[in-house]
């Protein structure tokens, strides 16, 4: 059987109960939570092996020398990742580690590989990440399991980051970098113009707290923290100079009386303007810096001179020590839909090659689970190896790193490391068999699609209606029609534009002060060739354009659809240094805002915020909304088969990035930003995207149909459920475009608004794992477990669902699900959904024969 969730001890004890197990005494009117620990980037300005050697493994040597020298000192690790070589080549230091992490002084703040980025992976390799650290920790005799997620360095966040928490049983987030805050050294701004109106970070501070409760846009919540002033806040508290990180020669030791307690008067300022509670955490632990000298020491020295005087009393304990105090006072924290972006918009397209290499080895590894899943009969109680430990996985979770998917490092960790590691995981893992559904109309008849000439355009024209392209403006499709007539288009559309873009890998120019973000060229300037091939006896054309943009070769390939308004769009081209390109679609009508999905999330989000223009992470689909039912408008839908960014304007023209070639944040043309990574000049550069159009509802007595080829029955606006619908359809499309399989899932869902995004054999007690997303979850808010059930069965009509358990992505069990009678004959059970994301456990076994 698989281990029992254990019970939440602390939330169970009183806050009298959690003071005295931290040695803090009755008069502390004030507490300071100092919570030290180190932050490790795998792979960032250096290769993982130098980053070991000349930080990590000497840096871990001297935590657990300090923590054995003080009894009551504890310090934190954010991730496995580092811990894993360490484990590896450091053998005499093995029962000491595991001592100490068995006693809780050596603490995990997450259980995952690394401290992912949370809006470019698929959600599912966000909670592999989650399960591959722990099982690692689990299977050395480390049995231990965080409650919380500490993203210090995260370059903005999901904002269905609650979600993804809840599906893994993580109840609490420490995070730090979010939209609007100032984070020290990483702008050429004064500190006045922070934080950014409208943004999270000033959210925050107009509430007073750093403390908060986090609410997803499908009612998921968590108790978090901000890191508001950096997540290396303390780490001078005995230092001079400028920082410790990296051990750089910018600081020395200073231990001094005045010194100390003039650092601790700044910081008691800090915490308290974002403190509702008497509580205030203080974080140390920038980039690889090392434990601060006899921490317990200075700390209980400070205590003695000044508590008695102030009441204050300072505590080396844990973020998670800190957040189980502020829970007693969990009544005066705000509730908050966060969506803490956009941070920086310049990751979301730099090194497309990475995103597209990183997404389709996670997607390759889920299916080759899912095969693996669909022939695994296990008989109850005995259990067999899940995948954790494939090493393929491990490269696939250590991607979700933020410096890894987000492009974020030099030239020769991106190219020599990290994209190495990326195709050999991938040789290792091909894909199993396609079990994908036939594509939409290929099981009926459908009008094949027409070509011809009208004067120098090329037009297509099928059942959904026509669509233009025209040579003298760059091969653009000047004219798109759906099936009663409506023109769809304002503007030449499927264009390339280049922007002159002073930022790098990081940001955009517009981002930067003093920087640059300036449209350059636009193939529509400039005539293209156009041709177009009839295949499959009319079901598809294939339209090709070669265009030029700023004197270089740009190809388009657009593959139209006889049964569906869907075009695959595939870019190619070579930008120049400097540049970002995007794809450029000009719908007729205005947009007031772009339903997307997110991981753990779908939600609608405005079109500007703070930054004209402003790009928004395009993680799989996204579709913008016209303004009203009395204005209509049209529809774009796209999506993405690598992560990207968009950009909607007000008259509804939307910008995909499709290609960058970032160098070096530069202000005011020539003072560099600080950002110690840049790329060279970019070689060719591809995308594969999905888009349609799709103009006002028909009047609900026609009974026409929709550009997507479905009638439609009522003229009301679309609501987010049709979003959602419409995204779908395209994100399929897209991914049968990319070449991606489907799984061959060995459950089935009875709910078309319920899909299995993951099955595997289970790593933890025996039997299948299996994953669900609940899209109508972001309708009906339905977090709390009761609000809907999916009957789930095996797909193989043999097999029935012999035992199973509600679970966390962890897989620890939470809930064991009885099977009824009917299970027993259809070989199916009813699911109770728990949001977004939910888990199950489930044995399957032959059918007997009925008596």
């Amino acid at each position: 059987m698989a281990t029992p969730r254990p019970p939440d001890t602390a939330g169970t004890r009183t806050e009298a109960d959690l003071r005295r197990a931290l040695g803090i005494p009755d008069s502390a009117a004030e507490v300071v939570v100092v919570a030290e620990s180190t932050h490790w980037d795998p792979d960032w300005l250096l290769r993982a092996d130098t980053y070991f050697r000349h930080f990590a493994g000497p840096t871990l040597d001297r935590v657990l020398d300090a923590l054995d020298a003080e009894p009551r000192r504890v310090f934190s690790l954010e991730c496995v990742f580092f811990v894993e070589r360490y484990w590896r080549l450091r053998p005499e230091r093995r029962e000491q580690l595991r001592r100490l992490v068995a006693g809780g002084r050596l603490h995990f703040t997450g259980s995952g590989v690394t401290t992912p980025d949370t809006l470019l992976p698929d959600d599912e390799m966000i909670l592999r990440d989650l399960l591959v650290g722990q099982e690692w920790l689990r299977r050395r005799g480390m049995h231990v399991e965080p409650r919380l997620l500490y993203l210090p360095d995260s370059f903005g966040h999901s904002p269905g980051l609650p979600s993804l928490l809840r599906a893994a049983g993580v109840e609490r987030a420490a995070v730090c970098r979010i939209a609007g805050m100032r984070f020290p050294g990483a702008d050429l701004e004064p500190a006045r113009r922070f934080p950014r109106p409208g943004t999270a970070a000033a959210a925050l501070l107009a509430a007073g707290t750093a403390d908060f409760v986090w609410r997803a846009p499908d009612g998921s919540e968590v108790l978090s923290h901000w890191m508001a002033h950096g997540y290396g806040h303390g780490d001078m508290i005995a230092s001079g100079g400028l920082s410790r990180a990296l051990r750089l020669p910018t600081s020395w030791p200073d231990r001094r009386t005045a010194h100390v307690d003039g650092r601790v008067r700044g910081y008691l300022d800090d915490l308290r303007a974002v403190s509702l509670t008497p509580y205030r955490l203080l974080v140390l632990g920038y980039d690889f810096v090392r434990p601060v000298p006899r921490l317990v020491q200075l700390l209980d020295e400070w205590n003695d001179r000044n508590h008695e005087r102030t009441g204050t009393w300072l505590v080396n304990a844990t973020i998670d020590d800190h957040l189980d105090l502020v829970e007693q006072h969990r009544d005066v924290l705000p509730v908050l839909e966060l969506d803490p972006n956009p941070y920086w918009m310049g990751f979301y397209a730099s090194r497309p090659e990475l995103k597209q290499a990183a997404r389709d080895l996670g997607r390759r590894l889920v299916a080759r689970d899912a095969a693996r899943a669909s022939s695994h009969t296990t008989p109850p109680g005995h259990a067999a190896p899940g995948p954790a430990a494939d090493p393929a996985w491990w490269v696939a979770v250590t991607s979700n790193h933020h410096d890894f998917i987000t492009g974020t490092a030099p030239d020769h960790v991106a190219h020599g490391e990290q994209a190495t590691w990326l195709a050999q995981a991938t040789s290792m893992s091909p894909w199993p068999e396609d079990c994908s559904p036939p594509e939409p109309g290929a099981t009926t008849e459908v009008p094949p699609l027409q070509v011809h000439r009208d004067g120098p355009r090329t037009v297509v024209s099928g059942q959904w209606g026509t669509v233009a392209f025209d040579p003298q403006q760059g091969g653009a499709a000047v004219a798109a029609t759906d099936d009663r007539g409506h023109e769809l288009l304002a503007g030449p559309s499927l264009t390339a534009a280049s922007h002159l873009d002073s930022g790098g890998l990081w940001r955009l120019g517009q981002e930067i002060h003093g920087g640059r973000w300036t449209l350059l060229d636009d193939t529509a300037r400039h005539p293209a060739t156009v041709s177009a091939t009839v295949r499959h006896g009319g079901r598809t054309v294939e339209v090709r354009v070669l265009a030029s943009c700023e004197g270089r070769e740009v190809a388009l390939h657009h593959t139209i659809d006889a049964a569906t308004a869907a075009v695959v769009t595939r870019t190619s081209l070579r930008p120049r240094w400097r540049r970002s390109v995007s794809l450029v679609i000009r719908p007729a009508g205005a947009a007031t805002a772009v339903t997307m999905h997110q991981p753990g999330a779908v939600l609608r989000r405005p079109l500007q915020r703070w930054y004209e223009p402003t790009f928004w992470p395009l993680h799989s689909f996204a579709v913008t909304r016209p303004p009203t039912a009395t204005t209509p408008g049209v529809r774009l839908g796209c999506a993405t088969a690598a992560p990207t960014a968009l950009h909607v304007a007000g008259d509804g023209t939307a910008e995909i990035l499709v290609a960058r070639a970032p160098f070096k944040e530069l202000a005011f043309r020539v003072v560099p930003v600080m950002a110690p990574a840049w790329g060279r000049p970019a070689q060719v550069q591809s995308a594969t995207l999905a888009w349609s159009l799709h103009g006002p509802a028909a009047p609900a007595s026609t009974g026409h149909p929709t550009s997507t080829g479905h009638p439609t029955s009522t003229g009301h606006p679309a609501s987010t459920a049709d979003d959602v619908r419409l995204g779908r359809s395209l994100v399929a499309a897209v991914d049968r475009a990319a070449g991606r399989p489907a799984p061959c899932w060995p459950v089935e869902v009875g709910d078309p608004d319920v899909e299995v995004i993951a099955a595997k054999p289970a790593d933890r007690g025996v039997g299948i794992v299996v994953r669900l997303r609940d899209w109508a979850a972001i309708a009906d808010g339905g977090a709390d477990g009761t609000r809907r059930v999916v009957r789930l069965r095996p797909t193989d009509p043999d097999l029935r669902i012999d035992q199973a358990w509600v679970a966390d992505s962890r897989e620890r069990d939470v809930l064991p699900l009885a099977t009824s009678h009917r299970a027993a004959t259809d070989g199916a059970i009813d699911v109770p959904l728990r949001g977004h994301l939910s888990t199950v456990r489930i044995v399957v076994a032959p059918i007997r024969p009925s008596r």
